[in-house]
């Protein structure tokens, strides 16, 4: 009985994976840059990627370096970057969590403030672009530096930031290797936290050795990821990146401040990054079902047309439900929660 539902995923798969990838053989514009070799081109930064994943996607006058990802993570997981000394970026992005921060709706600041927006997970920055929930970051250069300035997050300024690495002996040394600087400035900044997060990348889950016929989905996993396809759900969270790098207003609310659209998460490691949605409101997978099976608020302005057609099909029954998790588990990748890479060098 899996036989034919796999071949059927295999094929689903391949076709979106085909129009997806498709659509990512060319760098946007805004990211190719007149190129400069890098400082140390021995030094070179190898990044080995599933066969199913988009072409590399890195700034042309940033090239991945060893130097400058090591540079980068040690930024991350410092927090020098804060106004206090005391927060890191890293304590709000924990890799158990798929980078997100420990089942919080919202992080707390330096000054015990909370943010007003849930905690991203990180991975597969390479190719999304107009980031943050609402994408006020064209790049993620430009995003690398928000958290710091944010007075709800880091609360530093950045020329404070800048003093402190001047002082100090070991990051002038690591930006020196890393850039050939020996005045550290906000671009090299940017550019060393840019690297780091260039290499999260997440793409070894089961999901992902299915699609490559390694192994197959239970009949539960499968008949989720049917009821996904026919639900509607693929519409968004499309290709192997599982999200449209689109901004959608879902059916959330009725009234809202702003145009009421935010960033399609990718569903890999869902099951890892609750709670759920751009204000943390549901806790658990079920929550989100439930809210799309049952909830969506079909007179929200500006409301997606997707939605409009999920709600349009048949109501999920209680199995249907435990199938579709059952799928979103496989979306999981042990590998990208664990690797030693992504870890603090403290």
């Amino acid at each position: 009985m899996l036989k034919p539902h796999f071949n059927r995923t295999l094929f689903f798969v391949g076709i979106v994976l085909f129009s997806f990838l498709s659509s990512c053989k060319e760098t946007p514009p805004d990211i190719i840059i007149k190129k400069d070799p890098a400082v140390n081109n021995s030094d070179t930064f190898m990044l080995k990627l599933s066969s199913e994943m988009p072409e590399l996607r890195v700034p042309a006058d940033n090239p991945l370096t060893k130097a400058g990802v090591s540079l980068g993570k040690f930024l991350f997981f410092d927090p020098i970057l804060s106004g206090n000394n005391k927060q890191a970026c890293g304590d709000c992005h924990n890799q158990g969590d798929a980078f997100t921060d420990n089942n919080k709706k919202f992080s707390e600041g330096i000054k015990s403030k909370l943010g007003n927006r849930n905690s991203m997970p990180i991975f597969n920055l390479m190719w999304a672009d107009n980031l943050f929930w609402d994408g006020r970051a064209k790049t993620l250069r430009e995003l690398a530096t928000m958290p710091i300035e944010n007075p709800l997050e880091m609360d530093a300024r950045i020329p404070d930031v800048l003093v402190k690495l001047n002082g100090s002996g070991l990051y002038k040394d690591k930006f020196k290797k890393a850039f050939g600087v020996d005045t550290i400035t906000k671009l090299e900044l940017s550019k060393a936290l840019e690297q780091f997060l260039l290499t999260i990348v997440s793409d070894n889950s089961k999901f992902d050795r299915v699609n490559l016929g390694l192994e197959r989905f239970t009949a539960s996993e499968q008949a989720g990821f049917d009821d996904m396809k026919i639900k509607g759900c693929f519409a968004c969270h499309k290709g192997t990146l599982l999200h449209d790098n689109s901004f959608h207003n879902i059916g959330l609310d009725l009234s809202f401040s702003d145009n009421g659209k935010f960033k399609t998460a990718s569903l890999r490691n869902v099951a890892q990054s609750a709670p759920y949605m751009h204000d943390g409101r549901f806790a658990t997978l079920l929550e989100v079902i439930d809210f799309y099976d049952n909830d969506i608020k079909i007179n929200s302005p500006n409301i997606s047309e997707t939605e409009m057609n999920v709600i349009r099909r048949n109501k999920l029954s209680a199995e249907q439900k435990k199938d579709i998790i059952a799928f979103l588990k496989t979306l999981t990748d042990d590998k990208y929660l664990s690797n030693s890479d992504y870890k603090t060098p403290f």
